[in-house]
């Protein structure tokens, strides 16, 4: 019969009582206690639309909001349209990418206690590229990508734009 993390193990000759993890103890953050310390990571979907969030948020978010974590962490969300890594990427920069995101936020809310936070994000040089699963290659100005803004005029890849 397997043992709970709770139940006693032998040591040699003497039972000594098994220590609960601390995984799932409350963690203090600032003025925020997390109910344990299970942090579901940002994920990058490349389900947006024009930075926006769409039905599949809610629905993967909105799942992952009632497994239990103490944390729930929004995928890397882009500060402004040129600062996505593609043009699947979620944003936050506009009324619309603001709009989009309510709903989302709001059946959270109403469904769960979890504390949601957000990945902010900039691509810089690594902007305006294909989906993974295209290639991940830069998408050129003349085919609906943009100009990459980075704190240098290095390219990610040498074939690149700067």
């Amino acid at each position: 019969m397997p043992r709970s993390d709770t139940a006693p193990r032998r040591s040699g000759a003497s039972i000594v009582p098994r220590a609960m993890s601390a995984l799932f103890s409350p963690f203090p953050l600032r003025g925020l206690t997390l109910r344990n310390r299970v942090i579901i990571s940002p994920m990058c979907q490349y389900s947006s639309v024009e930075g926006r969030a769409t039905p599949w948020h809610l629905v993967h978010l909105g799942s992952l909001a009632l497994s239990g974590a103490g944390l729930l962490c929004t995928e890397a969300t882009a500060v402004e349209a040129d600062g996505r890594i593609s043009p699947a990427d979620l944003g936050l920069y506009d009324d619309a990418t603001e709009a989009a995101l309510q709903p989302v936020l709001a059946a959270i809310r109403a469904h769960s206690k979890i504390p949601v936070a957000i990945q902010l994000a900039h691509a810089g040089r690594k902007a305006s590229t294909h989906v993974p699963w295209q290639g991940g290659a830069q998408i050129p100005v003349a085919q609906g990508g943009w100009r990459t803004h980075a704190p240098s005029a290095l390219t990610q890849r040498p074939s690149q734009l700067p």
